[in-house]
């Protein structure tokens, strides 16, 4: 007669069902656990949803702008137009600007292909980080480092600002919501990952007596471990070493749906991880501390690996290669003419561009004839207005704007009929312009008020530097020796440069003669064989126009056109 079998207590089936739920997890989340299909070359075994033949890598280096958004979906369309099966976002990056950020996570999610890497060569700090979560998965390099998320703003020649609770909490919504959907798309852990982007976020990482482990805030710390967190212990993030493996995905990131989910950039999670009930009461030891409450989360390379964020390590082009058993890795690094173009929409190049304007539109209307100022201007405006057009960060009207701005000063100068208001309301319209150019989110989100902010900054600071370059130009023109070719002097500072001409020598009113050079309205006029400096009482007179004179002006003759 058989002893009869004594059946398990209560507590032991709940061990052996969460036993059997987090291998089965484990088996479903974790690529390299699971049984699926291996591509095997002479580099060994690739899972076959990683498999690729052409590998086509896209770099993205330095801050990341509107220009970023823009090549990058172009380098893509190129990237997949020749054959590549995988893409490969290569990051070295310190951050950038939330929307084109956004703008791109949007392009990996639902343009690139599903086998898409992001690869942190060495660095993708800020929105570095939100596009990196972004992609299927994450390998870096050896020295490779990644997180600091937060959002920040900054105005030329101040540095960064700080944000109001409120403008911060309208900035931080989208990202937050973003990494949220890369969490939930990818298998990350939610509040793992929005530790990158919010203040607050205490996160502890624990260990259960058969050695699962699980990242948990300060409650469910309280609840597993029976005890309070550890707050004054320093910041102790996981390492992989030879001796230890990751954490495993599906228990620190949750109970995920099924396997497709690393397939596809475009599915979404179905279950997350369930809270770790009472009755695990101090089965749970701390192994320290991920993120304190006044700080971000800032991974390195074996820390990401062993928090189930980075899939593993790559170094190099072979390495790439035999990650993804392929033949062929292709680079794609921005063309000449879109690095042009960023370096030209920097705010320290537009504000000096504005300046250039300044100082030699002066010279040039206060200097008889179009010379080398009037040049020097217009190459400077069409630099200022045409590198956002080209590099796609503005509009039309924004030239349109300029040009019309232009057309009225212009006119306005011609004839001095408005009194002065249509040249008031051309520069209104170049200074409208001026500012489209920095303007490529909407006004209405705060990531639109904020370049317009620095539009503002970078204008009135260039039309304020252009002013002490052309009142400088005004001092120096003389002592240079371009005095008989300029009347800057006399126009700006208040200086005489009358060719030689004493006020007791100044031709009479009504007095004939004929203007030497273009006024415009300032320049010079013959009368009886001597030059003398002379302002136009009707906007330009064109040289060789015969003139009078109606008044004096301290040394200066005004005149006009004879009938």
């Amino acid at each position: 007669m058989c002893d009869p079998v004594q059946a398990p207590s209560p507590r032991g089936l709940h061990r052996l069902l969460a036993v059997l739920i987090a291998a089965h997890a484990l088996l479903v989340t974790d690529p390299s656990l699971a049984q699926t299909p291996t591509t095997t070359d002479s580099r060994g075994a690739v899972p076959a949803w990683r498999h690729a033949t052409t590998v086509g890598v896209i770099e993205i280096h330095g801050e990341i702008d509107a220009i970023t958004k823009t090549t990058v979906q172009r380098r893509l369309e190129r990237a997949l137009k020749d054959g590549c099966d995988a893409v490969v976002l290569e990051l070295d990056t310190p951050g950038g600007e939330v929307g084109a950020t956004l703008d791109i996570c949007s392009i990996i999610k639902s343009e690139a292909p599903a086998n898409t890497v992001a690869w942190v060569r060495p660095k993708a700090y800020s929105a570095g980080t939100i596009i990196a979560l972004s992609a299927r998965e994450i390998v870096v390099t050896p020295a490779g480092s990644f997180g600091d998320a937060a959002p920040i703003t900054g105005l030329p020649g101040l540095g960064l600002v700080g944000l109001p609770p409120t403008e911060r909490a309208k900035i931080e919504a989208p990202i937050v919501g973003e990494v949220l959907d890369s969490a939930r798309r990818r298998g990350y852990d939610e509040r793992l990952v929005q530790s990158f982007v919010r203040l607050g976020s205490e996160l502890w990482l624990i260990e259960r007596d058969d050695g699962i482990r699980a990242v948990v805030d300060a409650n469910e710390y309280e609840r597993a471990v029976g005890a309070e967190p550890d707050r004054d212990a320093p910041i102790s993030l996981p390492k992989v070493t030879d001796s230890t493996q990751s954490i495993p995905q599906a228990l620190v990131r949750g109970l995920m749906g099924d396997q497709e989910l690393l397939e596809s950039p475009a599915r979404e999670a179905v279950a997350t991880r369930e809270p770790i009930p009472e009755s695990e009461r101090g089965q749970w030891r701390p192994i320290g501390q991920l993120v304190a409450n006044d700080a971000l989360l800032v991974v390195h390379s074996d820390q990401a690996r062993a928090l189930g964020l980075a899939a593993g390590e790559v170094d190099d082009d072979d390495a790439l290669s035999a990650w993804f058993g392929a033949t062929r890795v292709l680079r794609y690094p921005e063309s000449w003419s879109e690095s042009l173009a960023r370096t030209l929409t920097q705010w320290p190049i537009q504000l000096l561009l504005v300046a250039l304007v300044v100082i030699f539109g002066v010279i040039e209307f206060f200097t008889p004839g179009f010379g080398i100022a009037g040049g020097i201007a217009s190459a400077a405006l069409l630099t200022l207005v045409g590198a956002p057009l080209i590099a796609g960060l503005s509009q039309w009207w924004t030239l349109l704007a300029v040009g019309v701005g232009i057309a009225a000063v212009l006119a306005e100068v011609a004839t001095l009929f408005s009194g002065g208001i249509i040249g008031l309301i051309g520069v209104i319209s170049i200074l409208a312009g001026l500012l489209g150019l920095f303007v490529s989110d909407e006004l209405s989100t705060p990531e639109g008020q904020g370049q317009l902010a620095r539009g503002f900054a970078v204008v009135l600071g260039g039309v304020a530097l252009g002013g002490f370059g052309a009142w400088l130009a005004a001092r120096l023109l003389p002592r240079w020796g371009l005095a008989r070719v300029s009347v800057l002097e006399a126009t700006v500072a208040g200086v005489g440069a009358h060719g030689g001409s004493a006020a007791s020598t100044l031709p009479a009113l009504g007095q004939r003669g004929e203007a030497a050079t273009t006024l415009r309205p300032s320049g010079r006029v013959t009368m009886n064989g001597e030059l003398f400096d002379a302002v136009s009482s009707q906007g330009f007179i064109q040289a060789g126009t015969t003139i009078r004179v109606v008044a004096h002006h301290g040394e200066t003759v005004v005149v006009e056109r004879t009938a």
